[in-house]
């Protein structure tokens, strides 16, 4: 055999370990990544539950920022988590959904299931359905005659809410301002009304609406009226979580 033939033999030979161990890495890394994503998922659920057992009705969305995920594992910190939760209800109202931002989560150990949230950030909504719902039941005898008839609430500006009203006899609208009370409880006023008769106005003159308990002691700074419905600022700081 030349030199040249044995040359191309060994440089085949060396060609060929080098895409084995390619091949090899490449397996490595997929089934590290894979360990990782599957990590991340048992501790956003594990979270969850322990988030759920702290007063909501409902287990929330845990989802759990950063790559690589096991490197947050092993120094117990992780960077940002996303909660929401859905339909949180405890009394007259139902606020729709509360997404947060849960930034510096330190944990007590390796098991995900306690540790304390630096800082919580996010949102509260009370959707326009859900609070149409909340005053009906709380109309008194104009509510009794709302229900079914078709309520119909939108924004009249960054702290009203208009409400349209179809009834059998007539129809009218009624404008209320909404404002926050405390961090528990919003207060509704009324501005103005047009087609209503006298009577059924009593009821509706100024209502306090109390708030179902937020998760992780998250609680309402401020609230605005938009489109989508009565949206609060919710905030925390150093939350403790599970046990």
């Amino acid at each position: 055999m030349t030199r040249t033939a044995s040359r191309g033999l060994t440089g085949r030979s060396g060609s060929r370990r080098a895409r084995g161990w390619i091949i090899t890495l490449v397996v490595i890394v997929a089934i590290l990544v894979g360990l990782d994503f599957a990590a991340r998922a048992v501790a956003e659920s594990v979270m969850a539950s322990k988030i759920e057992q702290q007063g909501l009705n409902t287990k929330p969305d845990v989802s759990i920022h950063g790559f690589p995920f096991l490197t947050q594992v092993a120094s117990k910190d992780f960077r940002q988590v996303t909660i929401t939760a859905r339909n949180v209800s405890d009394g007259p109202v139902t606020i729709t959904t509360v997404d947060a931002l849960a930034t510096g989560i330190r944990l007590n150990s390796y098991a995900f299931s306690s540790g304390t949230i630096g800082s919580l950030s996010g949102t509260a909504l009370i959707s326009f359905a859900s609070l149409a719902s909340t005053l009906e039941s709380q109309f008194g005898a104009l509510g009794s005659l709302l229900h079914g008839a078709g309520l119909k609430l939108t924004d009249a500006g960054p702290d009203e809410v208009r409400a349209t009203v179809n009834l059998v006899v007539t129809s009218g609208s009624a404008t209320w301002r909404v404002s926050r009370l405390s961090a528990s409880a919003l207060s509704i006023h009324l501005v103005g009304s047009s087609g209503l008769p006298a009577s059924l106005l009593g009821s509706i003159q100024n209502l306090t609406l109390q708030l179902p308990k937020l998760p992780l002691g998250l609680t309402i700074g401020s609230v605005a009226v938009t489109p989508s419905g009565v949206v609060g600022n919710v905030s925390g700081r150093e939350v403790p979580f599970g046990s």
